[in-house]
């Protein structure tokens, strides 16, 4: 048995791909904790993930006599950040969260501190600027982020899906052939993957699917139908007939 608070435990940096941790924040003192945090953030690779098991309703060292008897880790891994020799940083992320029965569960997932903020000023500032995000959450609920189109994804989707399972997918693509400067241009500063459709139909083949069927639908009656009427509303709002409104309500204390 080995003490995860020792000095002594002799670990390589840069050599975990996975850590699992079952019930032992929980033990340890606040400041534990943050060594601890930071060890962990060291021994993963970049791209590893850690994985924290906690109870919901044991009391922490630090916590002893509080109210809410459990620790918010969330916060201290957050903040937890290395070095390398070369000078390059290392956090972690917040993949997923879940409180079920009596445990909490976290899964971060390590990532190089540059790299993290380059894609989260893409994330802000191009693909998800927030007058481009609200039409996606009123059409997909609060908090939607769309994922990307890779065959790691494909490979996932096929591997989550019970036998049988199905996939469904629409999906921005592009026409065969090279695209002309100006969609090229277009497609550089959204930061896009595209694929034409039959290249996107062999990627779900190659990712293990089944009766795949990849299908062009730019053209379809629907589409034309929901484009015509909102061309049409366009039209009466310019002409001061049809208006957009916004309510705020409160409730008497």
């Amino acid at each position: 048995m080995a003490d995860v608070t020792s000095p002594n435990l002799d670990i390589s940096p840069d050599s975990a791909d996975f850590i699992f941790s079952n019930c032992l924040l929980m033990h340890l003192s606040d400041k534990e904790v943050e060594n601890v945090a930071e060890r962990m953030v060291r021994w993963l690779t970049v791209g590893g993930f850690l994985f924290l098991r906690e109870s919901s309703s044991h009391q922490p060292g630090d916590s002893q006599g509080k109210n809410n008897p459990t620790r918010d880790f969330i916060q201290v891994f957050k903040e937890c950040s290395t070095y390398d020799d070369l000078g390059n940083s290392f956090e972690l992320s917040l993949m997923n969260f879940k409180c079920v029965g009596p445990h909490i569960y976290w899964l971060w997932k390590n990532f190089n501190s540059r790299d993290k903020k380059e894609f989260q000023r893409f994330l802000d500032n191009v693909q998800y600027k927030c007058r481009d995000i609200l039409p996606y959450e009123h059409v997909f609920g609060e908090g939607f982020v769309s994922p990307g189109t890779t065959p790691a994804l494909f490979r996932s989707f096929f591997k989550w899906l019970k036998p049988g399972g199905k996939v469904l997918i629409t999906d921005y693509c592009k026409s065969s052939g090279p695209p002309s400067p100006e969609f090229e241009a277009y497609i550089r500063q959204r930061g896009y993957d595209l694929h034409d459709v039959e290249a996107y139909g062999q990627m779900l083949k190659d990712a293990g699917f089944d009766e795949v069927i990849a299908e062009d639908r730019t053209e379809q009656e629907d589409y034309n139908n929901i484009v015509g009427g909102w061309k049409s509303k366009l039209v009466r709002s310019s002409m001061g007939e049809q208006r957009w409104g916004l309510f705020i309500a409160k409730k008497k204390n």
